[in-house]
């Protein structure tokens, strides 16, 4: 429901006011269908991110580039070799284009 008033830019009390128990229903349904939360926003952009590099010839897929949020485990190791792997791949390709 905190979602639901972001979105419409209401407080709870004024949304448990003025939003039948019915209309919330339905809200909670077209939120399983299309979610109005700020996740779906970040996996569009990954997904568009990930086109953008696998055009360029990049080995990466849209779950590579999800933002990790607070609470969500990080392995150190796996994010120095994907640090390692980018800078590496930019430094090729920035190469490439000087040459150019």
């Amino acid at each position: 429901m905190l979602t639901l008033a972001l979105r419409l830019g209401k407080t709870l009390n004024e949304i448990s006011d003025q939003v039948s128990a019915e209309e919330l229903f339905l809200w909670q349904a077209f939120d399983r269908e299309s979610p109005l939360g700020d996740q779906r926003g970040d996996v569009l952009a990954a997904i568009i991110a990930a086109a953008s590099f696998q055009a360029q010839g990049a080995k990466v897929s849209a779950l590579d580039l999800m933002p990790v949020w607070a609470g969500e485990r990080i392995d150190v190791d796996e994010q120095e070799e994907g640090e390692d792997l980018l800078k590496n791949y930019l430094t090729e390709r920035a190469g490439i284009q000087q040459k150019r």
